[in-house]
């Protein structure tokens, strides 16, 4: 059954203006709005939860932050981790809290304001506070910095949701990485873009800054991952593995899988249902491809879409 929104590839790229999402998108970002929709249509009010084993530079994080939806989240690389964190659970008391520190003008003075930061209230408040000091800091070494004013308008406009999700940083493969998240066992929507290519671009950010991304992670018991990225097994066994590992978290879901074909122009949608409907014997219902379109060199975007029961 098609999706009733118009489905194009052009909808799928980030907007740079979108509030929050706009402090930092990668390069294969999703847009949040055609997220949002996307979800509502194949789930409605009764959406529960947000779920992204590769939650990324925080797009889906985002999506859940508008919707006012708990969002749940693992992602290997520290300081995306740290900007999905801070997409999803920053409020404008964070912002505030940075700006009168003194300002992130490179790692030196990051390492400044985060020495700084524990004389916050609360554990949780600190771990906030200081990811998003990280998306400062990589914005920063971009050489766009970002301005606490831009932070603190969006923040003040969109507050976080009402329930608190989790983030890990982890291999979304590993049994140990679920085990860490309290995803709703009913009613949750799995939205991810696993890595489509050896050729997808990676973050590169500078070392220092993943070193204390990961510090910042592991104080606050959230860093479940490797100090290396695991080797890249392939989409298909990257995704059906991942869905193994959720549907023993999850009873009931809907799951959204974007999909790109491989670097060599190998289309994995068919395979992926396959071979998920022979690892999960009776747990897939409704499986089918939606193909949105053109999108990158690599061919079109499509949504692999199916139900966990």
């Amino acid at each position: 059954m098609p999706l009733s929104l118009p489905l194009n590839a052009e909808r799928y790229y980030p907007d740079p203006r979108e509030p929050v999402d706009r402090w930092f998108q990668t390069a294969s970002a999703s847009n949040v709005r055609t997220t949002m929709e996307v979800v509502t249509d194949l789930v409605g009010p009764s959406c529960k939860a947000i779920v992204d084993p590769f939650a990324g530079g925080g797009s889906s994080a985002t999506a859940a932050r508008l919707m006012n939806l708990p969002f749940f989240g693992i992602e290997i690389d520290p300081v995306l981790a740290c900007v999905s964190l801070a997409k999803s659970r920053a409020t404008v008391d964070h912002a505030r809290m940075l700006r009168r520190l003194p300002p992130i003008h490179d790692l030196k003075s990051l390492m400044s304001v985060l020495a700084m930061l524990p004389v916050c209230d609360s554990t949780d408040e600190v771990t906030v506070a200081s990811c998003l000091a990280i998306v400062l800091a990589l914005r920063t070494s971009r050489g766009t910095p970002l301005d606490y004013e831009e932070v603190a308008d969006d923040l003040t406009h969109h507050r976080p949701p009402a329930a608190t999700g989790q983030l890990v940083c982890a291999d979304a493969t590993a049994p140990e990485s679920w085990r860490a998240l309290q995803v709703p066992t009913e009613g949750a929507v799995l939205y991810t873009s696993p890595q489509f290519g050896r050729r997808s671009p990676l973050l590169g950010a500078p070392p220092q800054l993943t070193a204390s991304a990961r510090d910042i992670l592991a104080a606050a018991h959230a860093d479940h991952g490797r100090q290396t990225t695991p080797e890249d097994a392939g989409f298909t066994a990257t995704t059906v593995a991942t869905l193994r590992q959720s549907a023993m978290t999850m009873q009931r879901a809907t799951v959204v899988i974007e999909h790109e074909p491989d670097d060599d122009g190998h289309d994995a949608t068919e395979e992926v249902l396959e071979h998920a409907a022979a690892a999960l014997p009776g747990r897939v219902y409704d499986a089918r491809v939606i193909t949105c379109g053109q999108f990158t060199w690599r061919g079109p975007l499509s949504l692999i879409v199916l139900d966990l029961r």
